[in-house]
């Protein structure tokens, strides 16, 4: 602090608040994102950081309507897997290391430098051009593993052009600091002596000299105690306020099917109501976490949840109790999604009882709410997580439910004996309900091994390269009319959806067996997630891969080892080297699930807990016919 007023008084300006805008990248108010200039100590939180957004930060759409940070604010630093964003005009993209360069990330001459200040080390990263922006691009930096929790992170840039060969030049705050040259802006000031102790002394020491720097910034990301303090809180306060059997339920439908007729693999559903306790203020889509003096939700109601149970007719006809398969349905979709065809085929193969709820959050009854929160305000996006962390509570108490008091009911036995194995299930979620399925098997105290399929990390990854978020991209720019806003934007919602998504996670899904099936040509989740998640997991390819994929090793099965599989199909859809969804034409995203040798593998992994190899070599399939 003394250092700072001298400075003051002999080379700058008097102290002043600190601006809504980061001075550094003056393209857009928050750029460089994210940055240490939107925190502020506070000794309160374990990272002994709090967001500190001002009013006016966040893109404010054409109307004038300022983004609210409120609930930014509340965290003690940003995500540990969302994208770093920055702008140069004109950028040309040769010489960026993209995801297919990750083995350049600590090279020599790398052009961008992303250092764990803790360990001195670069991170690795790629870097590229937003694809959804063709004419004014921002530069993004995604890392390829998870930062270190409650950790200081310097990015460094540097040698960049533009498109008609001429130098990028740096902004005139950057270059201030860079050079030692005195300005009359406090919020340049009073970050030099931090930058001269911290900032440039990292990148210093990874070969990026200070003098050829076009910009350099840090920020800290959110400790692991903090980001995930809200869902476990609220699994603990539920599991403790509900008996062993599981919470109160009716049976509300009980409906046999004749398995005599051809094509029939379902021979009972039955449709359960149970009470959970509710977390968010309100019962129902577009609400928020309740919040004790503590932050933390408490308990506020109940709320019914439906229940779907499927049983397949090879277990009717030899009744025994069966393994458990609880089943996280995809983007937008519900529980239904468990009465597929395919997967009612799969159940009755494997002889296993499936069983499915919503999730709160992202399911069908929440479309309104979601666009209700793009076209109106998106200040209001963590509605969406959070409401996705009380869906948490209730995939874990129709767990409860299933293994408990309906194991013993009439409804789930034959002349007596109960259709469900207390002690045999698994979990298996496909497309969102992986990405959420990661945040879920890692929460629950109860599940072991965790099955995720056409599944990836972090949503702001996802997304971009997702044909599903075209009509969501249309709605924010109906709000904003420059794409570099929602670029923004959507890479800001990041930070609050990591406790509620594999990304906040994958340290802690680490420590359970994790099997990840995904095909290349998704259309809807790429596989550049499923890869981050599959490095961040550890985990083994399974020999002889599809492809070789950065960071990994294989291995010849059978192992005992987190897996990773790729599945290649011959007429599956291109996967483009920019930031775009591949073309819906050879979408393989519906693939994997539906192939034989996947399900088999699926079979051991849960029942055994064994990678065993189903494919005649490669893992290799046909789009057309299997799932067109």
């Amino acid at each position: 602090m003394i250092a700072l007023l001298l400075l003051s008084c002999i080379r700058g300006p008097d102290p002043a608040p600190r601006g809504d805008c980061d001075p550094l990248d003056p393209a857009l108010c928050a750029l460089p994102w994210p940055s240490a200039f939107y925190l502020r100590a506070d000794e309160t939180l374990p990272s002994g950081w709090r967001v500190d957004l001002g009013p006016e930060s966040l893109p404010v759409t054409d109307e004038g309507l300022a983004l609210d940070p409120w609930t930014w604010n509340e965290r003690d630093g940003f995500s540990i897997l969302g994208p770093i964003l920055a702008y140069f005009e004109d950028l040309d993209p040769a010489g960026l290391p993209g995801p297919d360069a990750l083995d350049a990330y600590d090279s020599a001459d790398a052009p961008v430098a992303l250092i764990d200040v803790s360990t001195g080390a670069r991170v690795p990263v790629w870097a590229e051009l937003d694809g959804r922006d063709p004419a004014h691009p921002l530069l993004v930096l995604q890392p390829a593993v998870p930062l270190a929790d409650g950790t200081r992170h310097v990015v460094g840039i540097r040698n960049l052009s533009r498109d008609d060969g001429a130098p990028i030049e740096a902004s005139a705050a950057f270059a201030a600091l860079r050079d030692d040259a005195a300005t009359d802006d406090w919020d340049v000031e009073v970050r030099r002596d931090h930058f001269d102790a911290v900032v440039f002394p990292a990148l210093e020491a990874q070969g990026f000299a200070r003098e050829e720097l076009q910009l350099a910034w840090d920020f800290v990301t959110a400790s692991a105690e903090h980001r995930l303090a809200r869902p476990r809180a609220m699994m603990d306060d539920a599991l403790a306020s509900t008996p062993p059997e599981g919470p109160p339920y009716a049976i509300t439908a009980v409906e046999d099917h004749d398995c005599a007729v051809e094509g029939v693999t379902i021979g009972r559903t039955v449709e359960v109501t149970f009470t959970a306790p509710r977390y968010t203020v309100d019962d129902g889509p577009g609400t928020l976490l309740s919040r004790g003096d503590d932050g933390l939700p408490v308990a506020v109601g109940t709320t019914e949840v439906g229940l779907l149970v499927r049983v397949p007719c090879s277990v009717l006809a030899d009744p025994a109790p069966a393994f458990a398969l609880q089943y996280g349905h995809g983007l937008l979709q519900s529980r239904d999604e468990l009465r597929q065809d395919y997967l009612g085929a799969m159940l009755d193969r494997h002889g296993w009882v499936g069983f499915a709820v919503d999730w709160p959050g992202l399911s069908s009854e929440d479309v309104p709410a979601i666009a209700a929160l793009f076209t109106e305000d998106p200040s209001n996006f963590a509605q969406l997580p959070e409401r996705t962390m009380q869906a948490f509570v209730q995939q874990e108490l129709a767990l409860t439910l299933v293994r408990g008091a309906l194991a013993e009911d009439a409804a789930l036995q034959v002349d007596g004996v109960g259709l469900i194995d207390p002690a045999r299930f698994g979990f298996w979620g496909n497309s969102a309900g992986g990405i959420l399925g990661g945040a879920y098997g890692a929460l629950s105290p109860s599940h072991q091994r965790v099955a995720l399929g056409v599944s990836g990390t972090p949503f702001t990854l996802v997304l971009p390269r997702s044909v599903n978020f075209d009509p969501f991209l249309l709605m924010l720019q109906n709000r904003f009319g420059d794409d570099r806003d929602i670029k923004l934007l959507v890479t800001a919602f990041q930070t609050l959806w990591d406790p509620a998504e594999a990304a906040g996670w994958t340290r802690v899904l680490a420590e359970r067996e994790v099997l990840l099936q995904v095909g290349i040509g998704d259309a809807q989740v790429t596989t550049l997630g499923g890869q981050v998640l599959a490095r961040a997991l550890g985990t083994t390819l399974v020999d002889p891969p599809a492809r070789a994929v950065w960071g990994l090793e294989a291995a010849e099965a059978p192992f005992a080892e987190n897996a990773y599989v790729e599945w290649r199909y011959v007429d599956g859809a291109e996967e483009p080297a920019e930031a775009v969804a591949p073309s819906r034409e050879g979408d393989a995203h519906l693939c994997p699930r539906r192939e034989a040798a996947a399900q088999d593998q699926l079979r051991d992994f849960l029942e055994e807990g064994v990678i065993e190899q189903h494919c005649d070599g490669v893992c290799e399939g046909v789009v057309e016919g299997l799932c067109d």
